[in-house]
C-alpha cells in the first residue's frame, strides 16, 4: 500500500545545499520551514535542493511523497518536477549497464538500466558513460534489488541524459543560463537591456571596447558591448571572441552539443506536473 513520508522523517543530505538546508543549523522536526526542505531559493534548478534533490530525499518507487506527490481524489498524483544528478564514478555492463554516480549531496547511488530500446537510448550514447562525466535523469525513484542494495531501476532511456563534462562546469553553464543575459565567460552585461533580444543576440563579431570592462567588476556594462551566440549550440552568449576561445578551453568544447538539453531543462517548470496518474505517461522526454 502507498503512505505518505512525513515531513519529520526527510533525512539530511551528506552535504548541504548551497542554500543552507543540511547544515547544521537545519532541524528536522514536522512543519519544519526554516530552512524547509520543500524550498529552496536558488534560481539555478541544478543547484536547488528540491528541484534536483539528494538521493536520500527522492521518493521510493512504492511510497510517493512529498513535495513531488500527492493522493487527489484517492489516487496519487505527480505535481512536481524533479531530477538527480550525479557525476559517474564506476562503469559496470555485466550483463546489464550499471553506472555509480556521486551527487553533488556526495551520495554514492547505482543506476541499474532496464531499458526497452535494447541499451540503445535515443537521448544519450553508453558510450559517453565515462567516469568524469555526468548524468542527469528526470522522475527517478528509489527501487530495492535482490541483493538487498537500494538505487534506481531506469527503464526510460528518453529522460537520461549524459553531459561529458564534470558536474560542477555543468552547474556553472546552466547557472549562466538561468542569470539574465550576459557573457558566460566574463559576466559582462550587454549595453541596453531595453533592446530586442535578437538584435543584442547576435552570431557574427561585434564591436566591443575591452578596455572598459575587462578590469573592472563582471557587472559593469560598456557603452560598446553587445553579446554574440555560439554558433554551434545557439545558447552560449559572449562578449568578444576571447571570452569565447576561453571559455571553450574551459569546458564548452565538451558541452557544446549537449547544450540543447539544458535548454530544455531552463524553460521546463518544475513547481507543477502534468502528470494525471503514477502509471499514465510520462510528462516530458529529452527525445525532442
Amino acid at each position: 500500500m502507498f503512505r505518505f513520508r512525513p515531513t519529520r522523517d526527510v533525512p539530511i543530505p551528506s552535504k548541504p545545499c548551497s542554500c543552507g538546508f543540511g547544515g547544521e543549523e537545519t532541524i528536522i522536526k514536522h512543519n519544519d520551514r526554516q530552512p524547509a526542505f520543500n524550498y529552496c531559493p536558488n534560481i539555478n534548478k541544478l543547484d536547488n535542493h528540491v528541484d534536483c534533490p539528494s538521493f536520500n530525499a527522492i521518493c521510493h518507487e512504492d511510497a510517493p511523497c512529498k513535495p513531488y506527490w500527492a493522493s487527489i481524489n484517492g489516487s496519487f498524483k505527480q505535481i512536481r518536477r524533479w531530477c538527480l544528478m550525479g557525476e559517474i564514478e564506476e562503469v559496470e555492463y555485466f550483463i546489464r549497464p550499471k553506472l555509480t554516480i556521486r551527487t553533488r549531496f556526495d551520495e554514492k547511488v547505482k543506476i541499474h538500466f532496464y531499458l526497452e530500446e535494447d541499451n540503445n537510448p535515443l537521448t544519450f550514447s553508453f558510450n559517453d558513460a565515462l567516469i568524469g562525466h555526468t548524468m542527469l535523469i528526470m522522475y527517478p525513484e528509489k527501487h530495492d534489488f535482490l541483493d538487498m542494495s537500494i538505487g534506481i531501476r531506469q527503464e526510460f532511456g528518453d529522460l537520461v541524459v549524459i553531459f561529458k563534462c564534470p558536474m560542477q562546469t555543468m552547474i556553472k553553464t546552466f547557472g549562466s543560463m538561468m542569470a539574465p543575459e550576459a557573457c558566460f565567460q566574463c559576466g559582462a552585461k550587454p549595453s541596453s537591456t531595453t533592446e530586442d533580444s535578437s538584435s543584442s543576440q547576435t552570431e557574427n563579431p561585434v564591436s566591443v571596447d575591452l578596455s572598459s570592462h575587462i578590469d573592472q567588476d563582471s557587472q559593469t556594462t560598456s557603452a560598446n558591448l553587445s553579446l554574440k551566440k555560439c554558433s554551434r549550440c545557439r545558447t552560449a552568449l559572449y562578449c568578444n571572441k576571447l571570452c569565447q576561445t576561453q571559455h571553450w578551453e574551459d569546458g564548452h568544447k565538451k558541452l557544446c552539443s549537449s547544450m540543447k538539453y539544458l535548454e530544455l531543462l531552463r524553460k521546463l517548470d518544475f513547481t507543477h506536473s502534468s502528470v494525471t496518474s503514477r502509471k499514465h505517461g510520462l510528462p516530458f522526454s529529452f527525445a525532442v
